[in-house]
């Protein structure tokens, strides 16, 4: 039996028993074991839910690439109390049948399987049903289509609905030859909120309150990890829903979902006032002037009757709209003269940002206080008045946050080849704004972008809003800052917990402008919770990104590194201190040795961009860090952290964001670095061979036994959770609790009984 064959079935038939979960996608498996299982063309998901019944259609298209007839058999693991409604399959014109394996029978195949494949990813797939077609013949080099259907009832839990279809693989990671398309229809009477995928990067389309689409596509695409999706249904104004996890002993972890209605009039959307800053220097000349303009006027054109605006051109000089040094209500008048304004624009001159950005800041507010969001693009570096990026982010960081009444927020787009993403970062992060950046203006892309950066914040539902969970002991709640909640957007707030019990979940904010808002939700914090085991990696995984920023912004300072690195090596995650992930602080269990491991190597997988940035981004810090940590004073930092080599052009724009991506944190478990996995709710660290619980201390008692022996099976048996543990290959060190330790081994004993596993487990 060929290795390559072994590491495929391992990537493709895989389910996990645990929680009723299940994993691995439908494979034609040739009867003849010397052949592979067929590739994998087109792998499309279409998902329609209702009221949470789930029907489930997959349509995969394999690729005969070999130069015989083959006869293959199809298997798909089916979730358990799932039906299967449909299978449609033809071959040679005649329509093929299947058959269902109840969980007993399939667990029988499954260890059958395992047993004679020898390969650890196996063991997942025990539990769970198994469907099973035969399909003769398979034509050389033909296409073979084949169409599944199956119903199931979905897991609620707190108002929030759970969906996971099968995708993930094990071994040598799998890849669609072509597309991975999943679409998922949600239709509720209780209004569908907040829509959350932890693993893949979803588009998320409303039509009303009781209809959301969720899709995902994407091209050789790698079948690495299940696709998971959760939506909250919630009756009122805003929704607010609460997952949490919690193992036994030890702090919880919760993620908080909030999401206002989508069908809210002008007079319920909180007011606003939005100050254009545009940058019209000489750089600007050509396309981009012309994009930057019709950009204005899209966003004046989604200026809400109770708002309010200014209009300010820089270049060498600063020229304002309204030059009474007010905003003005934004009337068809005044609309109309800012669009004449506009036209006016030449890009000449010089880069004036601080005296721009002094001028949008001196603006004086209309009456009520609505919250002030100052948009400014640019695509260059201060070249007059003040030059010093480090003073122009001090300076505007402390007027923004000493601003009475409502907050102000920068919101910075920037243009071009050069921009210094670090001192524009800098500018958003001081004021709880956020940034985007796109390289150049070829064709409508500048004004596509910019359209849709104003659109996700020119809607404000509730402004300044604050989460407080009473009673809950909550702590090391990320993002610090919430910010306001916009139409069709959602919150996600995650932090961890100490108390237990009913308690009180407090939003608090601004509707319609000024008006104070109070809800309440009512929730229970869990003393233990096995569900929702992705929620420590989410949160670690933002607790990374804030202390980034704080070292990218500001220098590096030993505590912060010393904390990214505790972090990145307790959840498995890729920072720019990836390279001191080696594992050097986690124990090896005494009783064994260190030898080479004797499976094939897996290929490694290539570097990417983002990784790349993050190696750029440590060598630049490492490159300061006596000139930052030696000084006092958070000025020097910050000057040491404006360097143009730190932040500037293509690897800066994607630093940035990469860094805006892990603090909204939608799918943490794509960071796992190579010799780190994250499993059972904490990462398990590759060295010498063995993989370690990376809670395993020396001195607990231990249970020795080797892969796929009866004791192996009868440990699954008896602990089907530790599945995802037992698949990470033939040596694996688990900790079961405080004191006792599973070791799988090649050395191990031959003989390890049934009665040997359940004594020790007891």
């Amino acid at each position: 039996m060929r290795r390559s064959l072994l590491a495929s079935l391992a990537a493709l038939l895989v389910t996990f028993a645990a929680q009723g979960r299940v994993h691995a996608i439908g494979v034609l498996l040739p009867t003849r074991p010397e052949i592979e299982p067929l590739a994998i063309r087109h792998h499309r998901v279409s998902i329609s839910v209702r009221e949470r019944i789930a029907e489930t259609r997959v349509e995969q298209v394999f690729l005969n690439q070999s130069g015989e007839t083959l006869e293959a058999t199809y298997v798909f693991p089916v979730p358990p109390g799932a039906t299967v409604s449909g299978f449609t399959m033809w071959v040679d014109g005649r329509p093929q049948r299947g058959e269902l394996l109840e969980s007993a029978q399939a667990r029988a195949v499954y260890e059958q399987i395992v047993a004679r494949m020898r390969d650890p990813g196996l063991v997942e797939q025990i539990g769970g049903n198994l469907f099973r077609a035969r399909v003769f013949p398979i034509a050389p080099h033909s296409e073979q289509r084949i169409e599944l259907r199956f119903t199931q009832t979905l897991e609620y839990q707190s108002g929030v609905v759970h969906y996971r279809y099968p995708l993930r693989t094990a071994g040598r990671a799998a890849r669609t030859l072509e597309d991975l398309t999943i679409t998922a229809e949600i239709v509720s009477r209780t209004p569908v909120r907040a829509i959350y995928s932890p693993t893949h990067a979803v588009a998320i389309a409303r039509e009303g309150d009781q209809r959301a689409i969720a899709s995902y596509e994407g091209h050789r695409v790698a079948l690495d990890q299940d696709f998971d999706l959760y939506y909250a249904v919630a009756d009122g104004d805003v929704g607010l829903s609460l997952l949490s996890h919690r193992a036994s002993g030890d702090d919880g972890y919760f993620l908080a979902m909030i999401a206002p209605r989508t069908a809210l009039t002008e007079h319920e959307l909180a007011s606003k006032e939005v100050i254009f800053v545009f940058d019209t220097s000489g750089s600007m000349a050509g396309d981009k002037i012309e994009r930057a303009r019709a950009a204005l006027d899209h966003m004046l054109a989604r200026l809400g009757p109770n708002d309010s605006f200014q209009v300010v051109r820089f270049s060498t000089d600063v020229e304002l709209l309204f030059d009474r040094g007010a905003s003005m209500p934004a009337t068809p008048a005044n609309v109309a003269s800012a669009r004449r304004f506009a036209s006016r624009f030449v890009a000449a001159g010089g880069t004036a940002i601080h005296p721009a950005l002094h001028e949008a800041l001196r603006t004086r507010a209309p009456a009520g206080a609505p919250p002030r969001m100052i948009v400014f693009l640019t695509d260059g570096m201060p070249t007059v008045g003040q030059t010093d990026p480090a003073t122009i982010v001090r300076e505007v960081t402390a007027r923004t946050a000493a601003s009475t009444g409502a907050s102000t927020r920068l919101f910075v787009f920037g243009v071009g080849d050069d921009v210094n993403t670090t001192f524009l970062d800098a500018l958003a992060v001081g004021s709880g704004g956020s940034s985007d950046y796109v390289r150049g203006a070829d064709g409508v892309e500048l004004q596509q972008r910019l359209s849709t950066f104003y659109d996700r914040i020119a809607y404000p539902v509730l402004a300044d809003l604050h989460l407080a969970l009473p009673g809950a002991s909550a702590f090391d709640v990320y993002p610090r800052d919430l910010g306001h909640l916009y139409r069709g957007d959602q919150l996600l707030v995650v932090g961890r917990y100490r108390g237990e019990g009913p308690v009180q979940v407090v939003l608090e904010g601004r509707v319609g402008g000024a008006t104070p808002l109070r809800l309440e939700f009512p929730v229970t914090m869990p003393g233990a919770e096995t569900r929702n085991d992705f929620l420590p990696r989410v949160w670690a995984t933002r607790k990374v990104a804030t202390l980034l920023d704080e070292i990218r912004l500001n220098g590096e300072r030993p505590e912060l590194r010393e904390e990214v690195v505790r972090l990145a090596r307790q959840f498995g995650l890729v920072t720019p201190y990836t390279s001191y992930l080696v594992a050097e602080d986690v124990e090896m269990p005494r009783s064994i040795a260190p030898m080479p491991d004797v499976r094939p190597m897996e290929e490694p997988a290539p570097v990417s961009e983002a990784e790349a940035d993050f190696e750029r981004f440590a060598d630049a810090t490492a490159a300061r860090a006596p000139e930052t940590t030696s000084s006092g004073s958070s000025g020097a930092g910050a000057s040491a952290s404006m360097a143009p080599e730190g932040g500037r052009g293509e690897s800066g724009r994607r630093l940035s964001a990469r860094l805006r991506d892990l603090r909204g944190a939608e799918q943490a478990a794509a960071l796992g670095a190579q010799d780190a996995r994250f499993v059972l709710g904490r990462a398990f660290v590759r060295r010498d061979g063995m993989w370690v619980d990376s809670r395993y201390r020396a001195g607990r008692r231990e249970l020795r036994m080797r892969w796929g022996s009866e004791g192996y099976f009868a440990l699954l048996r008896a602990r089907p959770e530790l599945g995802p543990a037992l698949a990470l290959g033939e040596r694996v060190t688990i900790a079961i609790d405080d004191a006792r330790v599973i070791v799988i081994d090649p050395s191990a004993p031959e003989r390890v009984t049934e009665t040997d596993v359940s004594a020790f487990l007891r």
